[in-house]
């Protein structure tokens, strides 16, 4: 089973959605670039973006090298079988191209709660960290699709609201912006995709979801999407249309699941219990 919430606010931008913790429901949706087939998802694949902190690039050549870890590094402590172990993260969020020059995320992604947008001179806006053939790791990333912030230009990130426009330093070429729905939140049972960096990993399409609930007073709407952290600020997009329809903020579940391990694990002795998330997504700027 899968749950997410999402937030509507109507003007002339998009809805927001929202991304945190791991979340995965049911069979594991998340799709790397060379496994999509859905052409509504691989256009919505070439409009998103992975952000970075300027420090984890590094100059290399005509390009940047990405600096994030492996995946299933030791560090983590993963499970054996893990999906996605080889490749290297180091994004924090994701977005969406909505215009020539403009980014839209999620708040969190451009500054802290109830204080002004300061990440700007330190985010980078990397279009196409993506796998697009199977065995393969990107760690590289051309500058030609490495953009700066030159201007927040809508930020609000406080109890009413999660999101940021961002005017990036050129406009971005050889992609076309998303195309928003601001009519009304979409309906319970709208089917719906995202793309995003879970973990700060290359990007995937998440689908097999759908609306599950709506707030029309709070203005957000829930899903089921399998996010986790680093999908924060990537598109919400409808499964028929293609349309955008909100920006993925947050993933969580109230439920705390101990989960048993085998005997000689291997893994410290940690009473602590697993947390399962149900995202959160805030349409509507």
């Amino acid at each position: 089973m899968k749950a997410l919430t999402a937030m509507f606010i109507v003007l002339s931008l998009p809805l927001c959605a929202a991304a945190g913790d791991k979340t995965i429901y049911g069979d594991d949706s998340r799709l790397d670039f060379f496994e999509v087939t859905n052409a509504l998802e691989r256009s919505a694949m070439m409009k998103a973006v992975s952000i970075f902190r300027a420090t984890a690039l590094e100059a290399d050549g005509d390009g940047f090298r990405v600096r994030g870890s492996v995946f299933g590094s030791e560090a983590r402590r993963l499970c054996p079988g893990q999906r996605f172990m080889e490749q290297r993260g180091g994004a924090y969020c994701s977005g969406t191209l909505i215009g020539p020059d403009l980014v839209l995320t999620a708040g969190h992604c451009m500054g802290e709660k109830n204080k002004p947008a300061d990440r700007c001179g330190t985010a980078r806006f990397v279009f196409g960290f993506a796998v697009e053939s199977r065995g393969e790791v990107p760690s590289r990333v051309p500058a030609a699709d490495v953009y700066s912030c030159d201007k927040v230009e809508i930020y609000k990130y406080d109890g009413s609201g999660d999101f940021a426009v961002v005017r990036l330093d050129r406009p971005v070429s050889g992609r076309t912006p998303a195309s928003i729905y601001t009519r009304e939140l979409p309906a319970v049972g709208r089917r719906v995709f995202t793309v995003g960096g879970p973990y700060g990993l290359p990007l995937k399409v998440l689908n097999d979801a759908n609306v599950r609930s709506v707030d029309a007073e709070k203005k957000f709407f829930r899903t089921n999407l399998d996010t986790s952290g680093g999908n924060s600020g990537g598109g919400v997009f409808s499964s028929l249309t293609g349309l955008l329809l909100g920006v993925h903020t947050a993933s969580f579940d109230p439920d705390l699941v101990e989960v048993p391990l085998p005997p000689n694990h291997g893994l410290p002795d940690d009473p602590t219990p697993i947390l399962s998330p149900r995202a959160i997504a805030v349409p509507g700027l």
